[in-house]
């Protein structure tokens, strides 16, 4: 968690070293999706994405994620993606597939990095979500996860480790640093994947959502979003739903 300021620290970075930045973010990616007569069909559940939508956006994300790489050979241009993974939210980065996409995200150039805060700045992040729950400083601080969707998330690394038999943690235990690291690199198992501790509080003014440096942003284009939705279920609501919930089995 607190992948939004990681992802602003890496752009500043990066405009320092004179790189051009592209944001890819899934808060940002999944609003397209959100319109009325979508929402009317797959509502959220318990606050959460409906695993249509999820899963629409993950049909998405491979094929931006190809033609990204196809029209910035230029290394000059730098690709930020920020994806969660639990539970169904851009796990098709993860997984491999006989597509454009796959030779780039399999890539030596291509890094994923999982964050990994410890027990202190986790609490931290918590009670910070907590407070902007109530008082957002920015637009997209409103959809950030609400501190009840991340102990439904923590539940849900806690599960999926349990199946994959990397842990044997009673499903209610507390949040666990090494736990959460040896999921999400065992997920990426596929990929370049490096752990990254987070060890100490940044405090900041504002929100880690406000970006100074210029950057262009990846999103569904209007257009796209009924044919994705319709591939989306193309395979059973049903079947969808199933997947969701074993996002981990890639």
């Amino acid at each position: 968690m607190g992948k939004s300021l990681l992802l602003r620290e890496q752009a500043i970075l990066a405009h320092e070293h004179r790189r051009t930045v592209h944001r890819l973010q899934w808060d940002i990616a999944r609003q397209p999706f959100e319109r009325a007569d979508i929402l009317a069909r797959y509502p959220e559940i318990e606050g959460s994405t409906h695993p249509v939508i999820r899963r629409a956006a993950g049909i998405w994300v491979r094929q931006a994620v190809a033609s990204w790489f196809r029209t910035h050979e230029d290394p000059g241009h730098l690709l930020l993606v920020e994806a969660p993974l639990v539970g169904a939210r851009f796990i098709e980065l993860a997984r491999v597939q006989a597509d454009p996409a796959e030779s780039y995200l399999a890539a030596d150039t291509t890094s994923f990095l999982v964050p990994v805060p410890s027990r202190e700045v986790r609490a931290v992040i918590e009670a910070a979500r907590v407070r902007q729950s109530t008082t957002p400083e920015h637009a997209q601080d409103a959809a950030n996860a609400i501190p009840v969707v991340l102990q439904a998330l923590w539940r849900a690394v806690v599960q999926a480790a349990h199946d994959l038999g990397l842990t044997a943690a009673p499903e209610g235990s507390e949040y666990s640093p090494e736990l959460y690291a040896a999921l999400y690199c065992h997920v990426l198992r596929h990929r370049h994947v490096s752990a990254v501790p987070i060890s100490e509080v940044v405090s900041l003014a504002g929100s880690p959502h406000f970006l100074e440096q210029p950057t262009s942003e990846l999103r569904p284009a209007s257009s796209e979003i009924t044919s994705l939705i319709e591939e989306a279920v193309g395979v059973g609501v049903d079947e969808v739903l199933r997947a969701s919930e074993v996002w981990y089995q890639l």
